[in-house]
């Protein structure tokens, strides 16, 4: 992972900083840097720092979904079949498949390296220097507290991914644990372990701020500079996080092959379900819940006299620092051809790279303008004509018409416009008058270069739209890179309740305002008018959860982790990761509509595997091999 990356555009209050200093000290095979001894690192506050700022580079954020995707991007948004791209290292994972010894995305080393850079500094770090260059006791006390939250942060990272693992009780000299020692945690040991860090520091003698948004009265205010350091409200929504995963179906006994899982001296890994997790995982949604209104945190929403402007909100939400974030950094490069920016502009605007695009599967998942899904025999969804769309797809708003639009992408939610580009849209800057995307075969971001997406469509979510990669225009827009926020753990809480008690009324309060900040009728709307009522069905509200949850977490980077959670991955199922489709490229915008010649065809771009031991990434080999049997793999691989 690169060192550069994670603090691209941060300023740390009170620390300057250079990612050559830290990352030196990743490498921790030697104790030694600079002819330095660690005793001399810990006497002197700028080396100090550096190695507690270098634990931040644990972060997965997920605003990067372009070619150099790794473990600590986003490559988990293609391998969930969201999106596709020609150029993507995640391409081929789910086509040609992966075994323990060739996966492509593993976490383990290079967590347990930040983890026990974490333990370090915690045993070793102390109030040093004088006058200008000094680190009181104050902030030591801070940082130790944060690099308690990273030692949360890292066990949590591998275990969405692998499940439990290893809990290091004693600083080795190996990068990663001196893997001939431990054997793997249970659930249970993983999940109060790492609920305990938390609990340090969330408690009352936490040294962390509460959040960096603060109220006074009805004002807000946020501490920019210090958006990437954890909170009180950060700690908080790990643990909330924490517990749904705990309760869930793939780590609470909905797993066969997983139950059967044994340590050497045949301790059970995986544990028998336990309903009382979703109480749990509630209760902790309750307290982050609370805890981040008091500060100040709240769904971002766009007025206009009054009244919200989805189109607004769902656009803006992602361009600037604002009340429903809980953690973020800020993470991107528009000029860097192989980065996410440049890789979704048609290659026919300004000599981009247009590669990135979400599959038919993703498209047909957006609401309709009226609240309902396409397939709901009330939506008015149809497939068979060119129509005149119009949508807000300027920076300003202002309304598009463009016609010779398939009416496949007709009357569709805010979200939908702000997050797909599809056949006949414009740009939101036109290169030239009357311009539109097309990705058929002669068209200027077609299939006559590998620069097009595979499927038809390109990704708009995220992008900026005063970007315009020509002399004089904008070039760079430091966006928020979202790592949580807010409507994530609305959801989480929606569905916690309705695996508490189904008729609980927050369920669809909750949904519903999500929905509402998304410009849609909400489930209590619907049902009030005859439209469709999933009020007080378990199964309903679960599946309307699960929707909701995919399309306004759209490719940020958690659905690979949910369909996997709640274990509906399988082909048939609701999440079968088989079906890859979308627009037939190599077809004529001409020819009749759903025919096999025609663009608007329905069409296999990438035959998927699926296989049930792909619900846990593997252990890479060589741990297992080096453990000698003490470390058990992940059920069939």
């Amino acid at each position: 992972m690169k060192s550069s990356n994670i603090f691209y555009g941060i300023v740390m209050a009170g620390l300057a900083l250079t990612h050559t200093a830290c990352s030196d000290y990743l490498d921790i095979s030697s104790e030694l840097t600079r002819n330095l001894s660690i005793d001399e690192v810990f006497e002197n506050p700028t080396y100090t720092r550096s190695w507690y700022v270098n634990m931040y580079q644990s972060i997965s954020e997920f605003s990067e979904t372009g070619s150099e995707a790794n473990a600590f991007r986003n490559p988990w948004s293609n391998m969930a079949g969201e999106i596709t791209s020609q150029k993507m290292p995640s391409l081929d994972a789910m086509t040609a498949g992966y075994t323990a010894g060739t996966a492509a995305f593993h976490r383990w080393a290079t967590l347990y390296q930040y983890i026990r850079q974490a333990m370090i500094f915690i045993e070793r770090g102390k109030p040093v220097g004088s006058d200008s260059n000094i680190i009181t006791e104050a902030e030591m006390a801070r940082m130790k507290d944060e690099a308690r939250y990273f030692l949360a942060y890292c066990y949590f990272s591998i275990f969405e991914l692998y499940g439990p693992c290893p809990i290091v009780t004693v600083i080795d000299d190996a990068a990663y644990p001196a893997v001939e020692d431990y054997t793997r945690a249970t659930v249970d040991e993983m999940v109060h372990y790492i609920d305990s860090l938390l609990d340090i520091v969330i408690g009352s003698e936490s040294h962390l701020p509460n959040s960096v948004v603060s109220r006074s009265g009805t004002a807000i205010s946020y501490t920019f500079n210090e958006v990437v350091r954890p909170t009180k409200v950060t700690a908080m929504a790990l643990r909330a996080k924490l517990w749904v995963y705990a309760a869930s179906p793939l780590y609470n006994g909905g797993w066969a092959e997983a139950l059967k899982l044994r340590n050497p001296d045949g301790t059970q890994i995986f544990p028998e379900r336990d309903p009382n997790k979703w109480v749990t995982a509630k209760q902790r949604l309750e307290e982050l819940l609370t805890f981040a209104q008091a500060q100040g945190h709240d769904l971002y929403r766009t007025l206009v006299n009054g009244s919200i402007n989805p189109d607004a909100s769902v656009y803006t939400l992602f361009q600037e620092y604002n009340q429903e974030i809980l953690w973020s950094a800020t993470y991107n490069s528009y000029s860097d051809q192989y980065k996410m920016e440049k890789r979704t502009n048609p290659r026919d605007v300004n000599a981009c790279y247009g590669t990135i695009g979400p599959s038919q599967e993703s498209v047909d998942m957006f609401f309709m303008a009226n609240g309902l899904a396409k397939d709901d025999p009330a939506s008015g969804y149809n497939e068979d004509a060119l129509v005149q769309v119009s949508h807000y797809c300027t920076n300003n708003l202002a309304i598009r018409t463009d016609a010779n639009v398939f009416n496949m992408y007709a009357a569709r939610e805010p979200r939908f416009y702000a997050d797909v580009i599809y056949q006949g849209k414009s740009w939101h800057i036109q290169p030239s008058t009357g311009y539109y995307v097309d990705f058929s075969l002669n068209g200027g971001a077609g299939p006559a270069s590998t620069d097009t997406p595979l499927n038809g469509y390109l990704l708009g979510k995220f992008k900026n739209r005063t970007v315009n990669h020509v002399s004089g225009g904008v070039q760079i827009w430091r966006r928020v890179s979202i790592i949580y926020r807010l409507a994530e753990f609305y959801l989480y809480y929606a569905e916690a309740c309705n695996e508490v008690d189904p008729g609980d009324p927050d369920i669809i309060r909750y949904l519903d305002l999500v929905r509402e900040r998304a410009g849609i009728s909400g489930y209590q709307k619907l049902a009030d008018e005859g439209k469709k009522n999933i009020i007080g069905n378990y199964q309903a509200q679960a599946k309307a959860i699960r929707h909701e949850r995919f399309v306004e977490l759209f490719c940020e980077g958690q659905r690979y982790f949910d369909i996997r959670r709640w274990m509906i991955c399988g082909p048939g199922q609701e999440a079968d990761q088989t079906k890859f489709t979308g627009m037939n490229e190599y077809g004529d915008p001409t020819k009749p509509i759903g025919t096999p010649e025609s663009y608007y065809y329905r069409t296999t771009i990438e035959r998927r595997i699926w296989n049930d031991r792909m619900y846990l990434y593997p252990i890479h080999q060589n741990v297992v091999n080096l453990s000698k049997g003490l470390i058990v793999q992940n059920p069939g691989w």
